[in-house]
């Protein structure tokens, strides 16, 4: 795997790793979709749909304006509660996540393997690097995706693995625990500023996949250490080459 393609910017970004400490890096974690499987799933329609059964619940559309999908979910589950109780709170939490599940499910046909996604992972288990996989997709998506592009990983963690899920740090600082790795020795690599904002907070170094279609300077505002047009780039940075 030579010749690993990098993109620069002439824009201030900082390519000096965020986290403390100059160690060598020991574990991997990734996102999934976008990141190491391509997947179809419409967002739109997915925000779509939870946004429908939010509103049949009776909460004002004003309650989740500039929220993403899943913390819309959440949000209006705790308005809600408040409003008339756990039950029907879980009971709308239920209606969103099976919109969503439907939505997910539906985006996974022609599902396949990101370029070069699964020879970088076997490269960085062979080499020791401990890898896991953080996902905002649904335990039932994620393995089926996963079967579908023939890949395995060690600690996966989806978000019905967790109580909180990204950005939130607590997703790849539970992967981290299980991986008995500290988070000045691990990167997390992504193909959203979501996930930048994660390994950041979280105290890992980060890296951005460009996927197609997006613009060379995507990560400009959210800095990552490295940005990569696809996986290859990333094993150089793991293992300490210029």
């Amino acid at each position: 795997m030579t010749n690993a393609p990098f993109i620069t910017y002439n824009s201030g970004v900082n390519t000096q790793p965020t986290a403390a400490g100059d160690g060598a890096i020991r574990a991997v974690l990734f996102d999934l979709d976008g990141t190491l499987v391509l997947t179809h799933i419409d967002f739109s329609a997915m925000r779509a749909a939870v946004v429908e059964v939010v509103l049949a619940a009776g909460i004002e559309r004003e309650a989740i304006e500039g929220l993403d999908t899943l913390t819309t979910a959440r949000h209006a589950s705790a308005i809600l509660r408040e409003r008339h109780g756990e039950d029907e709170a879980r009971d709308l939490l239920h209606r969103a996540e099976e919109s969503m599940i439907a939505v997910e499910m539906r985006g996974l046909e022609g599902a396949e393997p990101a370029p070069f996604a699964r020879e970088v992972l076997r490269e960085l288990a062979d080499q020791g690097i401990a890898l896991a996989i953080v996902t905002r997709n649904c335990r039932r998506v994620t393995e089926a995706a996963m079967a579908l592009c023939d890949m395995a990983c060690p600690v996966v963690l989806s978000r019905d693995d967790v109580p909180r899920y990204k950005p939130d740090p607590a997703h790849l600082l539970d992967a981290l625990q299980r991986l008995d790795v500290a988070p000045a020795a691990a990167v997390m690599v992504g193909d959203h500023p979501m996930d930048i904002q994660a390994g950041r907070a979280a105290g890992t170094r980060t890296v951005g996949v460009v996927t197609p279609g997006r613009p060379p300077d995507y990560f400009v505002a959210s800095r990552p250490d490295r940005v990569i047009a696809d996986l290859r780039g990333l094993l150089p940075f793991v293992f300490g080459a210029t």
